[in-house]
């Protein structure tokens, strides 16, 4: 067998010698380098495990708070909702009170106008059977071509006062 390594140019004595430094090279990095690697690579493993644990729990937090906020923005939208209606029906309450006021400051206004109306008319119509009273005294004194002094002046004109139709008519 020496033969056969000699011809493939292998030195047995050389192939034992790196044999049993491999095997010593590879106690003395497990000894000292491997346990190292080994727990560096376990520290590294555990670190990633914690931040995807906490990564996790961080995600969860978020979707919670998320959740709060719709909730909260949803409460929000209903109490906007619910003010924005009161200010409505406030408003509409006082357009309304405000409406009957006008109407009954609008009542009043045309009951005075038909009060004024009336003692104008009244006023009038007082004036007019005056002077149609002191026209038909003339029309009298030309026709009788005399004159009546004031009594019968008086008498004549509220005589033909009362043959006037009266205000009402």
């Amino acid at each position: 067998m020496e033969a056969i390594l000699h011809n493939l140019g292998i030195d047995p004595g050389a192939l034992i010698l790196q044999g049993i430094g491999f095997i010593l090279m590879f106690l003395i990095l497990k000894k000292f380098v491997f346990g190292h690697i080994g727990a560096a690579l376990e520290a590294r493993k555990n670190d990633i495990q914690e931040r995807m644990d906490k990564l996790e729990a961080d995600q969860k937090e978020l979707d919670r708070l998320q959740e709060e906020v719709r909730q909260r923005l949803t409460e929000i939208e209903l109490e906007a909702k619910s003010r924005i209606q009161t200010a409505i029906d406030q408003a509409n309450a006082e357009r309304d009170k405000l409406m009957a006021q006008a109407h009954q400051d609008s009542d009043r206004e045309l009951e005075k106008a038909r009060q004024t109306i009336q003692r104008e008319k009244n006023l009038a119509v007082a004036d007019l059977r005056s002077q149609v009273g002191d026209i038909a005294m003339q029309i009298a004194e030309r026709v009788l071509n005399n004159a009546l002094d004031a009594a019968q002046h008086q008498k004549v004109i509220d005589e033909l006062i009362e043959q006037l139709p009266t205000s009402n008519e």
